[in-house]
């Protein structure tokens, strides 16, 4: 009986060790979904470094345009690139 029953509660604890130790590696929260989160923080972390250079960016761009700083220079730079924008004077070429 005494044998039996040393068995069985070995087996219970190993049973339950595998349970624990199976969710603490592949469970909802366990290292694999805490690498995969990892990962996806590294990623947004660049997404959101990329977007802050794209506000700074437009910020400066804003600036360039408002009234109390306005910079002719890039408002022509604008109208050419954006509008197609020309002088009667100049001859366009196009190539493709």
């Amino acid at each position: 009986m005494t044998g039996v029953r040393i068995y069985l509660v070995v087996g219970l604890f190993s049973a339950v060790l595998l349970y624990f130790c199976y969710h603490a590696l592949a469970g909802e929260q366990g290292l694999a979904r805490w690498a995969e989160l990892q990962a996806q923080e590294i990623s947004l972390r660049k997404e959101l470094a990329t977007l802050e250079t794209e506000r700074d960016q437009l910020l400066v761009n804003l600036t360039r345009l408002r009234d109390s700083t306005l910079d002719l220079d890039y408002v022509e730079e604008l109208a050419r690139t954006k509008l197609s924008y020309s002088r009667a004077d100049e001859l366009i070429i196009a190539v493709r």
